[in-house]
Formats: structure tokens, C-alpha cells, sequence
């Protein structure tokens, strides 16, 4: 029998912790604005009302529309972490 000690689990740096959230928050926002956007909007509809000749597979649209969303939740998810963690330090006194 083996008897190793846990050391438990390795520290995330306080950006490291972050980036995770972001990216996580944001995937999870995509995820849901992707399903209420596409259940109204059949993509290659609005793809034909865009550019009848660009010929893109629904399932290609589904993808585009997810990556979109995103690209945007990770935009607003970044700058509030930025502001948040930028914001000046509140003194304990004036509490």
C-alpha cells in the first residue's frame, strides 16, 4: 500500500482566476443567447436576407451565431473584471 500525502490542490494565480471566470461566464452567457436568438431566427433565413449568394449550412450558422455571442459575453465579461479589479480601494475608516 502506497501512502502519499495530498497536498491539495494547486493555487490559481489571483489572473489566472480571472481568465477562468471570464471565459466560463462568457461561455455560459453564448450558450443561452445563442439558444433564445436561434430559437426565433432560423440562420440560413437570415443569412439569405444578408447575402443571397453565400450558401452556409445551418448547422455552420449555429456555430458562427454561438462564436458571435461569445466573442461578445467575453468583451463585456473582460472590461468588468478590468473595472473591478482597477476600482480604488475602499479605507476600512470610512465604512
Amino acid at each position: 500500500m502506497v501512502h502519499e500525502e495530498y497536498r491539495g490542490a494547486r493555487k490559481w494565480s489571483r489572473n489566472q482566476q480571472a481568465v477562468a471566470t471570464v471565459i466560463w461566464i462568457s461561455f455560459l452567457t453564448a450558450a443561452v443567447a445563442t439558444m433564445l436568438f436561434f430559437a426565433m431566427i432560423d440562420p440560413v433565413d437570415l443569412l439569405a436576407a444578408y447575402d443571397p449568394e453565400l450558401e452556409i449550412g445551418r448547422q455552420a450558422g449555429y456555430a458562427a451565431g454561438f462564436f458571435f455571442f461569445w466573442l461578445i459575453a467575453a468583451a463585456c465579461s473582460a472590461v468588468t473584471a478590468w473595472l473591478v479589479r482597477t476600482a480604488p480601494k475602499r479605507d476600512a475608516k470610512r465604512r
